[in-house]
This record gives structure tokens, sequence and C-alpha cells, in this order.
């Protein structure tokens, strides 16, 4: 039988004598892998915490110097006044670890050169003996320069506007959330630049640009830190000034207006005149007014500067009665834009009616009458929303909005009846002169191709044409080329002079009301409204004459040669679809006899519509 050989055991001896050969093969590589460790890593002996040992990322961070030997304050004296060694000492005497997150440090990393910002994660444990006396510390950690400075740009970028350098607004709204919980009073500026547009069309972005920087620099330097300084927009500054007086910032406003009025600010050779327009308001504990009342109500105050000549100042109160005018028209340009998207704009028409005897009887005239429609279908009349329209340039909208209605009205109209109408539609001054206007008419054109261009009437008042005589003079015989018709409105309530009919190739003439009416108040009424008359006549111009409410003037009127009449006293506005909702033949014969019977018998005057 084959006896089975058992190993033999490794003696004591022969086990301790293999571990130290394994341990004194290992050592060596233990020693590359602490100088090759990514962190840095040193130990530090006794209470002097003398370098016994140190890696080369801590020789990488440190610098040029040999520190093995040296205590710390020799080899780095520079971190004596850093509070590094406090930290040491409190880790050697109570055993406990300091864990620090991207703490700064300041090293001499070269020699004779300036001390160098670093941050760096850092850990220092005690080092024990085996009885648990603790004989040094150990230090680790990593050099985290890079990544904190990259974190402050990104952080930087995310709380500064890229231009200016100033915050940007979301550094504003962390700011206001702080602010309203100080107590005390604040005052906040909210500034716009005057005619920034005009920078921004003639030198282009870069030269607005320019501006706005330029800006910037002179607001930075009247705003001592710890106050907010924000980019809000745009040409849009905010100044929110912590635990300050009004009669103090208003000085500082007038500061403002001064520095940049005097900025000499040129671009390609062109100079401009640069101002502001400020709103500033009160708010705070003490107000009771949140940061967000606050800046709507600048927002509204520095509206008012600029209405009031710009370059100046206005504060904003609660109890003013403009800033409540604002407000209120701030809500009605809201109510304005819900009702162009929602499609509550409304046409009502008004009938025009010949009273001459060789007028035109083939034609039946009306001017259509923009109204809004609330959501539960109330009317809402012009003159409650187009204030609005015009402050906060709506205008256009809504202009283009009435003309579209009003062909889709023409374009479904039968043929025949098509023929024999005209409508008169109002457009704005702005929305008349402004470049696309030739433009959009044209495309309605082609848009409802059964509308030809002597079924309208533009109807634009005195005023407006006046404030834009050449614009709108082009405007107007670019749109007679293409046939047309043009209506001065409301002419006489600008008293302009006469002449400026040269420069208008309308074909109507609409008289104000209150000229009128003056017809009735004695002979100098009357030779106003005959002058009138007589000039347009000699221009070969048709004469309306608005706002009727007195239907036993018009034999007077039309002895003095008025063409058409139109006023509640023939006709009150109604719905256009509900006009044409009647039979043509019925609409035709409305307006016919109306127009014949204020004609043929003049002591009777004209004939209601229903």
């Amino acid at each position: 039988m084959r006896q089975e050989q058992v190993p033999q055991r490794d003696t004591d001896a022969d086990s301790a004598h293999k571990h130290t050969s394994a341990s004194a093969d290992e050592l060596p590589r233990l020693k590359q892998l602490f100088q090759q460790a990514p962190g840095f890593m040193c130990a530090l002996k006794g209470p002097d915490y003398i370098f016994e040992i140190a890696n080369d990322a801590y020789y990488q961070l440190v610098g040029h110097r040999e520190v093995l030997g040296m205590s710390l304050v020799d080899a780095l004296p520079e971190l004596i006044e850093q509070g590094y060694l406090e930290k040491l000492d409190q880790v050697f005497t109570t055993g406990e670890p300091f864990i620090g997150r991207a703490l700064p440090i300041l090293l001499q990393r070269e020699p004779q050169a300036a001390l160098e910002p670093r941050y760096i994660d850092l850990v220092y444990q005690p080092i024990r003996a085996e009885d648990g006396r603790i004989t040094g510390v150990f230090v680790q950690g990593h050099d985290v320069t890079e990544a904190h400075n990259l974190a402050r740009e990104v952080a930087y970028q995310a709380s500064h506007d890229p231009l200016t350098g100033l915050h940007n607004r979301r550094a504003l709204e962390r700011y206001s959330r702080d602010i309203e919980t100080q107590p005390g009073q604040h005052v906040l500026f909210y500034l716009d630049i005057d005619h920034f547009k005009v920078v921004n069309d003639r030198g282009g972005h870069a030269g607005g640009d320019a501006l706005l920087t330029q800006i910037a620099a002179i607001l930075r330097q009247l705003v001592s830190p710890g106050h907010m300084l924000a980019r809000f927009g745009g040409d849009e500054f905010i100044i929110v000034l912590r635990d300050y007086g009004m009669a103090k910032a208003t000085r500082l406003a007038n500061k403002m207006l001064s520095a940049v009025r005097n900025l000499p600010f040129c671009w390609e050779g062109q100079r401009y005149s640069v101002t502001l327009s400020l709103g500033l308001v009160q708010f705070g504990t003490t107000e009771s007014l949140s940061f967000d009342e606050a800046l709507s109500l600048a927002d509204v105050a520095c509206f008012l500067a600029k209405e009031k000549g710009r370059n100046r100042y206005h504060i904003g109160h609660l109890c003013d009665s403009d800033v409540a005018q604002r407000h209120h028209d701030m809500g009605t340009a809201e109510f304005i834009k819900d009702g162009l998207r929602n499609d509550r704009v409304v046409v009502h028409a008004q009938q025009i009616v010949g009273i001459q005897t060789d007028a035109d009887e083939a034609i039946e005239a009306m001017e259509l009458l923009v109204r809004m429609e609330e959501a539960d279908g109330t009317l809402v009349p012009p003159g409650a929303f187009i204030p609005a329209a015009e402050r906060f340039g709506l205008m256009e909208q809504l202009d283009f909005r009435v003309i579209e209605l009003g062909f889709q009205s023409l374009h479904k109209l039968p043929r025949q009846a098509r023929k024999h109408t005209r409508y008169f539609i109002n457009v704005s001054g702005m929305t008349l002169c402004a470049p696309g206007f030739a433009t959009h008419v044209s495309q309605m054109l082609r848009k409802y191709h059964h509308v030809h261009p002597e079924q309208v009437c533009f109807e634009i008042t005195e005023t407006a044409a006046i404030s834009a005589l050449h614009e709108a003079g082009d405007a107007i015989r670019q749109l007679r080329n293409q046939g047309f018709y043009f209506a001065l409105d409301d002419f006489g309530s600008g008293m302009s002079s006469l002449c400026y009919l040269r420069e208008l190739p309308v074909q109507y003439l609409k008289v104000a009301g209150a000229l009128v009416n003056g017809i009735t108040t004695g002979p100098v009424g009357i030779a106003v409204l005959d002058a009138i008359a007589r000039v347009a006549k000699a221009m070969e111009l048709r004469i309306i004459a608005e706002s009727i409410e007195d239907a036993t003037l018009i034999p007077r009127l039309r002895e003095m040669g008025i063409d058409f009449v139109q006023g509640f006293a023939l006709h009150r506005p109604e719905p256009l679809a509900d006009i044409l909702h009647a039979s043509p033949d019925h609409v035709r014969d409305d307006y016919g006899r109306l127009a014949r019977a204020s004609r043929a018998d003049p002591s009777a005057g004209p004939v209601p519509f229903h």
C-alpha cells in the first residue's frame, strides 16, 4: 500500500522570513506609488511639523524648494499668516481630523516671485504610535485651482451681462429676494437710454454695443460698491440703492443725467447726443411696497420721464394720477394684444351720404369703425383703447387687422354689390408711414383678389399727416397710383394751414365736427367752413362733413357746397356684419333712399337708415 505524502507546514520562523522578504520586495513599489499618487501627500513629524516625506504632487504644489527634514515654518513661511498652522495644532492636540474644500492658499512657487493664489481640497489626519500617542500629522489633498476658477467663471457668466460686465436679470432677481428681508428704505432706479434705436439703426449693433458699454462704465463709476447695478435688458438698467434716502437719490440721478448728457459719443465719424430717462421709486419695509411692485412703478415713472421730454427723472408714487393712468394703459395694452391673438377685433360701420344733386348715386360709402370685444362679449369703444395702442406701439397691428377685416368683407360681397361699395378705413400716421404699409396692402389685394383698389379709401387724420408730411405724401402717392382713394380726416381740428393740402394728394376732405357745427354759432363759423369749402373745391376735393347730430344743418351745408354728410342724425354705427347680412338690394335701397331724399327735398332732411 502506497503511503500518502503529507506536505510539511512552514515553521513560524520560515513564515516570518518569507513575510519580511515580501515586505522588503514591496517597499520600493509602495514608495513609487506614493510618489506618483495624483493627490499631494506629506507626513509631518512632531509638534514642529518636520517634513518626513512628500510626494511629487506636493512639490508641484509648493514649487521650487526642498522641504524634507525642514519644519513647516522654515520651509513654507508664507503659511504662518494664513491659519494653516492653527489647523495643524488643532489636529495634533485633539486627534480630530480636519477637512477643507477649495481652501484659498498663497504660495511662493517661484524664487523671489510674488505669492500665487491656489485653491486646495485638504485633509489633515493625526499619525498615531502603537501606544496611541499622536506623533505627527498626515497631509493629503488635491490642487483644485483650475476646477475652482472654472466654476467661478461659470457662476460669473450666469450672473453677469457678457457685454457690459454688469449684473444681469438673474442676479437682480436673487438680490431682490435678499433685499426684501432687509428692514429700512431703499431706492430703485429704472434707466432707459433715449433714442437708443437711432444709434443702433445708424451705427449697427456694434455702435449700439459701444454706447451701452460706455454708459455702463459711467454708471459703475457713480454707483458705490455694495449697491446693485444691473443691465435689465436691451438699453435698460436697474440700480438698487440699499438704505438710501430719496433726497440723496435725486442728487445721484442728476449726476447720472449730466454725465451721460456730456458723453462725447462718436461712432464711425458720426457724433450722437445721448441722454437718459430715469424712474425713481422708494420701497422697503416702511413703504409697504414689494420689490416687484417698485420695479413696475419705476418702469412707469421712467416712461413718464420720456413722455415729459426725456433727459430727466420722474419719481413714482402710487397716488400719482399719471402713474395710475400709465398702469391702466399697460392693462389696456395687454387687453389689445389678447384681442388681436384671439380674434376679438370687431368692425362697425357708419354710412356716408351724398347730399348734392350731382353726387355719385352709384357709390354706397361707409366708414369702418373698430371696436374690441371683452371675453364675455361686451364691446369696448375705441376711445378706451386707441390711446394705449398708440402709446405702446400697437396701432400698426390693430390697423392691419381692421384693413384685413375690411378686405374680407368686400371679398365676400356679391360682385354687383361690391362694384358700388366703398369702405373708408382709418389708418394711423405711424401705420401709413411705416416702410411695409404699401407692401402689406398689396398683399391683401392678392389674398382677397375680388377686391379692387377703388373700393377702398384710407382715412388719415390731419394732425398725423402734418407731423410726417413728406413720408405721408409719399405713401399716399404710392397707393393712389394703384387706384386707392385717400381722405384727410378731422380736418380743421389741428388749425393747420390750408396750404398743406398741396402736399397731400387726397381725394376727400373730412371736415371736423367742431367746424361743421360751428355754422350755428354765427357768421365766423360760417365764414371758416365756407373758406375751407371754397379751397377744397378749387383743388377738386370732395368734402365730407362729419359729426352731423342735427339734420336741420344739411340744407345749409348743401348750399355751401358740402358733398357728403356723416353722423348720428343719419346713421348710428352698427356691426358691419349686420348691415351686410341684409340682402345687397336692401342695403342699396336704404342707401339710395337716404341719399335721394336728402337731395330732392331739402326741407325734409335725410331719411333715417332704419
